[in-house]
């Protein structure tokens, strides 16, 4: 484990979480999913508070949180540990706060804490707050003149110095990554992010587009309907991968489920229509969202090709054992990502120090690599040196470095 106040992709929440893990199961796959589990969980019992603060019956309650939970969206990212599923509790805390405070009821200083919290999960969040800020500032000026606001942003600045404090002693690390980040398995071009944002939504994007609606109509509440909005079209102009928007989805999931509630009283026979087309394209997409079928045959009907995550949950053993057969006499193990360093760090046996450029990993390699990497010399000798070692086929690889 290597704790701190920061790494440069994310903040420090999602480690710790991690550590608290093994402390209490060991090196246990089912313990440490248990609080993206948990996480999730708390997101759908959100989403029906939300819709609660808007009128929503129990019935529409009920639809909130089953909408919400059996989403394509909340399926496919939910099951793994990372920054997602806890970013996506956090998102929504806090914009079901902001709507308790546009309503009249809400708490400055519980909201400040949220998104302390939250910036302290997931960088993305700043994205929803700046946005939130900026259409209060031209719809709902009058909660912003609220004591509670300065009150809030101080207590959401002292939940950040951790944070702050490792990125300044990194030289804003995470800032120059942002900046100029690297290639990822799950890049999407324009047309891509919005076929995706689609399929995140599913079969219930009517739903979401009817919250989104009666947000925007109601001034009291429009700031949250135009965030939800500025937040997609943000994430589609600065590049940004189609789940970050995930969080104001499931909050428009919310706000659309008293209008569905309303649409299936007048022909209460619609429930179990919609209940049938809602059930029949999530079990079709069931394959592609959570990894219920056998290897073998996701590999055969293409699944495991479509789901870079999925790649990556396989041939972890085997490539290690493949580093150990080949590591004899190393002084260093040069791994091309911070998923092969770890695997070789939790599964390896005996093994040299291992090292990687990427990412954080490049602040916590031995001594002299980082430099040379920084410099553009290791990195580049690395790179040539790396072999296609993955069962699977992937770059998974390992090499001495003399």
């Amino acid at each position: 484990m290597h704790l701190q106040g920061g790494y440069v992709e994310f903040p420090p929440v999602t480690a710790l979480l991690a550590a608290l893990a093994r402390e209490l199961f060991g090196w246990s796959l089912v313990g440490l999913r248990a609080f993206t589990i948990l996480a999730s969980a708390g997101t759908v019992v959100v989403g029906a508070l939300i819709a609660r603060e808007l009128g929503a019956t129990r019935r529409a309650q009920t639809l909130a949180a089953a909408i919400i939970g059996f989403s394509p969206g909340m399926l496919a990212t939910n099951l793994l540990f990372q920054p997602v599923a806890l970013d996506q509790l956090a998102t929504l805390v806090v914009l079901w706060l902001a709507l308790r405070l546009a309503l009249g009821r809400g708490s400055w200083p519980l909201l400040g804490v949220a998104v302390g919290i939250g910036l302290e999960t997931k960088y993305t969040l700043a994205v929803v707050l700046v946005l939130l800020i900026g259409t209060f500032l031209v719809w709902r000026r009058d909660v912003l003149r609220s004591w509670g606001f300065p009150v809030a942003a101080a207590i959401a600045a002292v939940l950040l110095v951790p944070n702050l404090v490792w990125e300044a002693a990194h030289g804003w690390a995470s800032v120059h990554w942002f900046l100029d980040p690297a290639a990822s398995a799950t890049d999407e071009s324009r047309p891509v992010f919005i076929v995706n944002v689609i399929l995140l939504a599913g079969v219930a994007a009517p739903v979401a587009w009817a919250g989104v609606t009666s947000l925007i109509r109601d001034r009291a509440v429009r700031p949250l309907g135009w965030t939800v909005v500025g937040t997609v079209v943000a994430y589609f102009v600065l590049g940004g991968k189609s789940y970050y928007a995930l969080p104001v989805i499931v909050f428009a999931f919310a706000a659309g489920a008293p209008a569905l509630d309303r649409w299936i009283a007048r022909r209460p026979r619609r429930l179990l229509k919609a209940s049938v087309a809602f059930a029949g394209v999530g079990l079709l997409i069931l394959p592609l969202a959570l990894p219920v079928l056998p290897l073998d045959t996701a590999v055969e009907h293409g699944v495991v090709k479509a789901r870079s995550d999925y790649q990556s949950e396989v041939g972890w053993p085997a490539y290690v054992r493949l580093v150990e057969r080949d590591s004899s006499g190393a002084s260093v193990i040069v791994a091309r990502n911070y998923g092969e360093a770890g695997a070789l760090e939790v599964l390896g046996q005996h093994l040299p120090p291992v090292a990687s450029a990427d990412v954080t990993m490049l602040l916590l390699a031995p001594a002299g690599f980082g430099a040379e990497c920084a410099r553009g010399r290791l990195l580049a000798a690395c790179r040539r040196l790396l072999p296609r070692l993955s069962p699977r086929g992937a770059d998974l690889g390992g090499r001495r470095q003399r």
